[in-house]
């Protein structure tokens, strides 16, 4: 509330005075009470608008609402939860992809959105935006598959149908249950742009074809490692940061060498591995309140909770 309105809102008690000033005796002590009656009013109005602004507290007072990527979501819900317990400001995180995290910045129904993706030219015209850390995708299998490798055709083969069952790569026999990406999400288009295949809804076949229509569609990276974990002929992509952070704690799922490279924090920091990403924040320019936020998610503090969920702060890559 400006000070205008506040002025505005004093209005009805000077008018007071006046009426009451003008009035005779016989009627002043009735006078005098109208007068206090207003003042109370006037000082009412005052303490409101102190309230107000105490409560307003800055401009991110009335919470920041975060969607996107489902990589970066769980990193985002505990980079939230420390700024929410050390600036008291509330901090809502969903996930949806990718996609999801451009247009719900672009529409202002985010403040953030969650990128885990290089950004497109049309992309950095139209938002701004950080970079926040790296990543990569992995390709894994259940721990009951004896591969340890996996080359690129042989990952072509695999995805476009091609190669039907494990013993065909020297494996068990065993047929391949495919786990795959829906649409929007950037860990299926950082594996459409390594492999060639496209997903069976494009309208255009990629340069290897397209990725099977018996694939299982999923949508985040849990969900996928999960599958993997639980059906001995699975094979999934996902990222490295959370097939690192799942393995540790149990999850019976195995990162497979690529093209004689070991899907590590190392390689991806050096830049030898084949497939890596950037991770972004992106926001509408005018959008002056996520700056804080942003600001505390790239210092310590939260470059700290990323390096402690596997994946790879800013500082530390190769460009």
């Amino acid at each position: 509330m400006s000070f205008e309105n506040t002025v505005e809102m004093e209005t009805p008690a000077t008018s007071c005075f006046q009426n009451n000033s003008q009035r005779d005796s016989s009627r002043r002590i009735q006078g005098k009470v109208a007068v206090k009656t207003c003042s109370v009013l006037t000082l009412l109005t005052f303490i409101v608008v102190g309230t107000a602004f105490a409560a307003g507290g800055g401009p991110d007072s009335r919470g920041l609402e975060i969607t996107g990527s489902s990589t970066i979501q769980p990193i985002a819900e505990m980079v939230g939860e420390l700024y929410r317990r050390k600036y008291g400001v509330p901090v809502s995180v969903k996930g949806g992809g990718s996609r999801a995290g451009i247009e719900s910045a672009l529409s202002g129904a985010a403040d953030i959105g969650l990128v885990s993706r290089a950004l497109r030219a049309d992309e950095k015209a139209r938002l701004a935006y950080a970079t926040i850390g790296h990543d990569a995708v992995v390709i894994i299998v259940n721990n009951s598959n004896p591969l340890g490798e996996m080359q690129k055709d042989s990952l072509v083969a695999l995805y476009s149908g091609t190669v039907r069952n494990w013993k065909e790569l020297g494996g068990k026999d065993e047929p391949v249950l495919l786990i795959s990406k829906l649409p929007g999400r950037s860990t299926l288009a950082l594996f459409e742009e390594y492999t060639g295949l496209r997903h069976p809804s494009r309208a255009e076949k990629g340069p290897s074809g397209s990725i099977s229509n018996s694939a299982y569609e999923i949508g985040s990276n849990l969900e996928s490692a999960t599958l993997v974990g639980g059906l001995p002929g699975a094979v999934g992509y996902v990222s490295l940061g959370t097939a690192t952070s799942l393995i540790e704690k149990g999850m019976p799922i195995k990162i497979l060498t690529l093209e004689g490279i070991k899907g590590t924090r190392e390689n991806v920091m050096n830049g030898k591995y084949p497939i890596r990403r950037e991770l972004n924040l992106v926001f509408r320019k005018e959008n002056r309140r996520m700056k804080r936020f942003v600001s505390f998610f790239m210092g310590p503090e939260g470059q700290r909770i990323l390096r402690n969920q596997d994946f790879i702060p800013i500082k530390l890559v190769t460009r």
